[in-house]
């Protein structure tokens, strides 16, 4: 029997509402994610990565809004669920870590302080149990010197250190799902190669699935195990992680690839993507890469493309319509 998946996003579409009009940040998005499964979302700035990861926490503040689709989780969807029930799931049942974790750890408070809180808040354990608990987190996140810094204060960690307590505190309740946006982007490559270390050994050790989101395909590659592409509020490709680097289908996904830095190859400058991510309240007509894509071709321009079943995933390309061949040639 198939295992069903712990999280279901179903044609989710998040809207913000303008003086100058309705933007659709995320338009139309679905994926799954199955129990201990990572999975990346992959795109430039302004691509809906981060939206989507704060419509699945209910964290969309006015003016925007989940304007229609499904966001199941164990079978429940949380779009219906009451402010009150969701402040229950979020750092229980699905926690997040951020790009920046002195944005998210009160300076204020000294570190012990914040993990405690959370364990006596939603594990009901008495002060001391969750001092010890948390002390246990802290050195299972590899923190040396555990007791110490759980009287520190945010500000006196590096930066390295600082995640490395989010991820602790992320993980202290058990949650099943750990949305992780960006989490390396602040930090130096040494630092960077540690913290996915850590975060594949929490999949390993906790059973924890992961949605990993990041504008890199190049740190996914021996993380992940699904790699969903987004572009422009939509999702262009989906595939397994070993599909999207041995054999990618949408231009835009081979572009991402093209412009990782590989340490194989000498060249004096390396290879971007031409032009920028559409203003999402003036979508090109037809596909919303075609104004970038060097294999552009007439129907791309006039009509938009479904999002296609191939034998490895999916795809959104109208190189891999049927129907494409005879409007292009018209």
């Amino acid at each position: 029997m198939e295992q069903q998946p712990l999280l279901t996003v179903q044609d989710l579409r998040t809207h913000f509402h303008t003086e100058n009009g309705i933007v659709p940040s995320v338009d139309g998005v679905s994926f799954t994610i199955k129990q201990g499964e990572t999975v990346a979302l992959v795109g430039e700035s302004g691509s809906g990565k981060s939206v989507t990861s704060l419509s699945i926490m209910k964290l969309i503040e006015d003016p925007g809004e989940i304007a229609g689709g499904k966001i199941e989780f164990e079978g429940t969807d949380l779009v219906k669920e009451s402010e009150r029930k969701m402040r229950r799931i979020r750092g229980n049942d699905i926690a997040m870590i951020f790009q920046e974790p002195l944005t998210s750890l009160n300076p204020v408070f000294k570190i012990g302080n914040q993990l405690s809180e959370m364990l006596i808040l939603h594990k009901k354990m008495s002060k001391s149990e969750a001092k010890e608990k948390a002390i246990e987190m802290l050195e299972r996140v590899e923190i040396p010197r555990a007791r110490d810094i759980y009287n520190s204060y945010p500000h006196s960690l590096s930066g390295g250190m600082r995640q490395r307590v989010m991820i602790a505190m992320a993980l202290s309740c058990d949650p099943k799902l750990l949305i992780a946006d960006e989490p390396t982007t602040a930090l130096d490559v040494t630092i960077q190669s540690q913290i996915l270390q850590l975060m594949r050994e929490v999949t390993n050790n906790f059973g924890t699935s992961i949605l990993f989101i990041t504008h890199d395909l190049g740190v996914v590659a021996e993380m992940v195990d699904k790699v969903v592409v987004m572009y422009a509020g939509q999702v262009v490709e989906m595939a397994d992680v070993y599909s999207i680097f041995a054999k990618p289908k949408h231009p835009y996904t081979k572009g991402l690839l093209d412009s990782t830095p590989k340490i194989h190859e000498e060249k004096d400058e390396l290879e971007s993507i031409a032009g920028v991510v559409p203003n999402p309240l003036e979508m090109p007509t037809g596909c919303r890469f075609a104004p970038r894509c060097p294999q552009v071709m007439d129907i791309c321009t006039q009509k938009e493309p479904h999002l296609l079943d191939e034998e490895d995933g999916q795809v959104r390309c109208w190189l891999f319509a049927e129907e494409s061949e005879g409007v292009a040639n018209a």
